[in-house]
């Protein structure tokens, strides 16, 4: 079943980015209101949500949360780092979709410059990895450690 699962997961995700390599009419991401609104710099990490939640897809949204309130409380103190739960059906969020190549609950890391998007990541591992709580939250935390170490 975990090689099944593994398997659609792998599908989708090469799917999602065939579709995004191949579009030809790619846009940078939409940044946020606040962060357009104020022209700031930072990393943002978003939990993009659509549909019914699911255990699992709660677990992917509090496990992501408790990683940066246990790791990285400073840098969400000072602002460095910028937590989002964004409901991507709500239709002023839609723009996520397309900007970060959404096709499920995802978890993004997008760095910000003077209110434009200079470098995002999808966390792709978020699924293989959702069953492994310990695995899940060191997945994260290195993740986002390299998105800070490439803050100028």
């Amino acid at each position: 079943m975990k090689q099944a699962i593994s398997i659609a997961i792998l599908v989708l995700a090469l799917g999602s980015a065939f579709y995004v390599l191949s579009g030809s009419d790619a846009i940078a991401p939409t940044p946020p209101e606040d962060v357009e609104e104020a022209g700031e710099n930072g990393l943002f990490v978003y939990y993009f949500d659509m549909g019914k939640d699911c255990s699992t897809c709660l677990n992917l949204e509090s496990y992501t949360h408790e990683t940066l309130t246990t790791y990285f409380a400073a840098a969400l103190a000072d602002e460095r780092i910028r937590w989002r739960v964004v409901d991507v059906d709500v239709s002023e969020h839609g723009h996520f979709v397309k900007d970060f190549g959404l096709y499920t609950k995802s978890v993004v890391l997008a760095r910000y410059a003077d209110g434009a998007v200079v470098e995002y990541e999808n966390l792709s591992r978020i699924w293989e990895l959702v069953y492994d709580k310990a695995a899940y939250m060191d997945y994260v935390r290195e993740q986002v450690d390299v998105a800070l170490g490439a803050q100028p």
